[in-house]
């Protein structure tokens, strides 16, 4: 079995784009759950989506957590409740997250 520093190495050899592929995939395997923290934080959830892989909301902190298809991963800060239930239940979950989300809210780009 690899050690977690032998893992590290393999994936630093590897480019930006196979690294954001890894990612994604990593991110795609994980299970969904709705609630699972004592904090109430929704875990990643899984989206139908040719813009978005998965989204997670945190009530308790307001932040919103997108993963796209790219396999970068962003942090929208004060994002109300309601905005997330919305995204979730739009038609198009791109389209709301282009018109609503980006660009309208403090963003920070998470490490993959």
């Amino acid at each position: 079995m690899a050690s977690l520093s032998d893992i590290e190495k393999l994936a630093l050899a590897l480019s930006e784009q196979e690294r954001a592929k890894l990612a994604a995939k990593l991110i795609e395997s994980l299970p969904d759950s709705q609630s699972d923290d004592d904090e109430g934080a929704i875990s990643f959830k899984k989206v139908n989506s040719s813009m978005l892989r998965r989204v997670r909301y945190d009530p308790k902190q307001k932040v919103l957590d997108v993963v796209f298809r790219t396999g970068e991963t962003y942090r929208y800060k004060d994002v109300p409740v309601d905005e997330y239930h919305k995204l979730m239940r739009a038609d198009s979950v791109g389209r709301y997250m282009q018109t609503h989300i980006i660009d309208h809210y403090e963003t920070l780009k998470l490490e993959s």
